[in-house]
């Protein structure tokens, strides 16, 4: 980079500071401050390293702590505030040290130290950027573009880490109506791209896999559309006009009580249930009979078989449990006979592990309750059997190949990571042990303080963008270092296409812009989306018989 490119960015020196409460920098030309805004990133640079800062605060001092409230006055003024303004008069930028850029080794070191007193400081460049966020271009099968620093061009591309994002599980934050549903699907689009694990998708609303419409009535192409056969569509609608989308079906016996009492609200479950339904389970397995199986087919021959047995259960809350758990006769998806080839886990675990991501839509049937429960239900076996896996991985490593990295996208994640709901559900677990199985979570949603305190400061990777609530902004930086600093910058994001990205995957935080999901993100795809060998042969067959077609002359 230019000595002179240098001098254009150039903002001041450092004046004083500490390593835990930040830099203080003077500013050597007011111009620059009005350019410049909350989370820019700034930089010192040595002959050994270059030392990364994320502007947290701005502040105006003054020589002469009088003069800053003794103003000028009459014609006189504006000659005054020229003479004093930056000299006994100016401003100071407090910066946070973030990291810290070898240039020897070429590599990213965590802040360990400050730059000494009147180093120069100057705005991050276009390499400064690539230099600490990688390269698309140099490795697109690690770092895929999610948008660019706020306060510069779209040439200053941030790249997420994708090796390390899928690691540990993610966190994607913000108001409705700011974004989370599209920059959660870059990222997904971006797992797809890199190849380096299967996505399992809960789409409440159809807005990842099939084609949909957003708020200004535009077409909005899914991962489907994009990606073809990398990606299979599922859904719990009994019929669907999508071509290629194949029915969930759960058979009755892989309900667990967990399960039922995930949607024990929905179903208006008392406290009482769980206590029946463990008692009944303990009775009908000694008969090699499926609790939930005998009361949604055999409820009313069940309830005369106990209404003598109150010590085994209480007949008046059997009969209780029977009447609100008919809700699931209804449910289209729930089968009481195994067919070969037609078990949803199998199928699904069978797509993963061939490294294609499958999304499970919801359709129309915008029931909270068909949500929760087939989430709940899948995830909880997906995990047993990844664990199996894993296990058997483990056993004998010259046998076995390990289990394909998988990540799991939930929205509405604080139903499910709630300190209520938590413990009955499959997702904590996963939240806080998958990380040895490759399992992570991938977590959608607008009230983050709503979600279990010990499982949201173990989120690994969070995207923020506008929070309003106090109480989710605290949640979101839950275990963050500087969060006190960090928590300014999320309260000056834009309403819309900014956010704050923290955590495994970036190597410091950093405000960006976040990238659109629009045409030019579809080409994008087009021109770097790896092409599988069927939909390469469908393309050629194509081909081939409209060429046999033109030369017949039909």
């Amino acid at each position: 980079m230019p000595s002179n490119m240098y001098e254009e960015n150039r903002i001041g020196k450092i004046i004083g500071g500490s390593y835990s409460e930040g830099l203080a920098i003077k500013v050597e030309d007011d111009s620059v401050v009005e350019n410049t805004r909350i989370g820019a990133i700034l930089v010192s640079q040595t002959e050994k390293r270059k030392y990364y800062c994320m502007l947290t605060d701005m502040v105006i001092e003054g020589m002469n702590k009088q003069a800053l409230s003794e103003l000028p006055r009459g014609n006189s003024s504006l000659l005054l505030n020229r003479i004093t303004r930056g000299t006994s008069i100016y401003t100071v930028f407090k910066a946070q040290p973030v990291l810290s850029y070898d240039l020897e080794e070429k590599r990213n070191q965590p802040i360990r130290n400050i730059p000494v007193h009147a180093s120069s400081v100057r705005k991050a460049t276009y390499d400064d950027i690539s230099d600490v966020f990688g390269s698309f271009e140099k490795n697109p099968k690690r770092y895929f573009p999610v948008g660019n620093v706020l306060d510069m061009d779209e040439n200053s591309t941030v790249c997420i880490d994708m090796e390390r994002f899928i690691e540990r599980s993610s966190g994607i934050y913000g108001r409705t109506g700011t974004g989370k549903s599209f920059f959660a699907r870059l990222l997904m689009a971006g797992i797809i791209l890199c190849d380096k694990a299967s996505l399992l998708i809960f789409d409440a609303h159809s807005d990842h896999g099939p084609d949909s419409v957003d708020e200004e009535n535009r077409h909005v192409r899914g991962l489907k559309s994009l990606f073809g056969s990398k990606v299979q569509i599922m859904t719990v609608e009994n019929s669907t006009s999508m071509a290629g989308v194949l029915p969930i079906e759960i058979d009755v016996r892989d309900v667990e009580i967990e399960d039922i009492l995930s949607i024990a609200e929905e179903l208006n479950l008392n406290e009482t249930a769980a206590q029946v339904m463990i008692a009944l389970k303990n009775k009908l397995e000694t008969e090699n009979k499926h609790w939930l199986e005998e009361i949604l087919i055999n409820g009313e021959d069940l309830a005369e078989r106990f209404k003598d047995s109150e010590t085994v259960v209480n007949r008046s809350s059997l009969l209780a449990l029977i009447r609100k758990l008919s809700v699931l006769k209804e449910l289209p998806y729930l089968r009481y006979d195994r067919r070969p080839g037609t078990n949803s886990i199998d199928i699904i675990l069978n797509y993963l592990q061939k490294g294609i991501s499958v999304d499970i839509t919801f359709g129309k049937s915008d029931k909270l309750l068909n949500y929760l429960f087939v989430t709940n239900v899948l995830s909880r076996r997906i995990y047993q059997r990844y664990m199996e896996m894993y296990e058997r991985y483990i056993s004998n490593r010259q046998k076995y190949s390990p289990p394909r990295p998988l990540v799991i996208a939930i929205e509405e994640a604080h139903r499910f990571l709630s300190p209520e709901v938590a413990k009955q559900t499959i997702f904590g677990t996963i939240a806080r042990e998958m990380r040895k199985a490759k399992v992570s979570l991938m977590c959608i949603d607008q009230r983050p303080s709503q979600i279990d305190g010990e499982i949201a400061s173990q989120i690994g990777t969070r995207v923020i963008l506008s929070l309003s609530d106090e109480a989710d902004i605290t949640s979101a930086l839950a275990g963050m270092k500087n969060s006190k600093q960090l928590r300014s910058i999320i309260e000056s994001l834009d309403s819309k296409q900014q956010a704050l990205l923290i955590g495994h995957a970036v190597p410091m935080p950093i405000a960006i812009k976040t990238r659109g999901y629009d045409n030019s993100f579809y080409d994008f795809i087009s021109i770097y989306a790896p092409r599988d060998e069927v939909d390469e042969k469908y393309k050629k067959t194509v081909e081939a018989s409209k060429k046999w077609l033109d030369e017949m002359d039909y």
